[in-house]
C-alpha cells in the first residue's frame, strides 16, 4: 500500500507567503497612492466651493458696496464687500471637512474696469475680483486657489 501525504511541507508554505507577498504588496502601494490622490482631489474640490461661495456672496453686494477705495469715510469702508472679505473672519475664514481655507488679504482686490469712451468721475459697471484661497490639505501641504473674475452690475 502506498502512503500518501496529505499535508504540505514548510517550503511550500513559504513559497506561497512569497507569492502572496509579491501580489499583495505592489496592490497596497496602488490602493494608498490613489486614496492620497482622491483626498487631495477633494480638498482642492472644497477650495473651489469656497472660491465659488466668495464669488455668489461678492454678487449678492449692492454694485457700489464692493470697492472700499472710492470711499473715504471709514465707516462706509467698513461696509463694503473688499473690506470684509480682507479684514472681516466671517468672510475670510470658511472650514469644509476639518480643513480652514483663508481668503489670502495681501491677494485679493477689487478693481473697476473703465473704457475708453468713459470720462472722468464716471461710474464703472464693471469691477474684477481677485482672491487666493490658502489651505493645509490632509496631505499636510500647503496649497493657494487663486481666482479671477468680473462682477457686472445688474440693469
Amino acid at each position: 500500500m502506498a502512503c500518501f501525504r496529505s499535508g504540505m511541507s514548510m517550503v511550500e508554505i513559504m513559497i506561497g507567503v512569497i507569492l502572496l507577498a509579491l501580489i499583495v504588496v505592489p496592490s497596497l502601494n496602488v490602493i494608498i497612492s490613489q486614496t492620497q490622490t482622491v483626498t487631495a482631489t477633494r480638498d482642492h474640490s472644497s477650495a473651489a466651493f469656497v472660491a465659488q461661495k466668495i464669488q455668489e456672496t461678492c454678487r449678492s453686494f449692492k454694485f457700489d458696496m464692493l470697492d472700499a477705495d472710492q470711499y473715504t469715510d471709514e465707516a462706509k469702508k467698513k461696509k463694503t464687500f473688499e473690506w470684509k472679505i480682507k479684514n472681516d473672519d466671517e468672510y475670510r475664514k470658511h472650514t469644509v471637512n476639518g480643513i480652514d481655507y483663508l481668503i489670502v488679504a495681501d491677494e485679493t482686490a477689487i478693481t473697476p474696469v473703465l473704457t475708453d469712451a468713459a470720462g472722468p468721475g464716471s461710474i464703472p459697471n464693471v469691477y474684477l475680483l481677485k482672491f487666493t484661497i490658502a489651505y493645509e490639505g490632509k496631505d499636510k501641504r500647503n496649497h493657494r486657489l487663486s481666482i479671477s473674475t468680473a462682477i457686472s452690475q445688474r440693469e
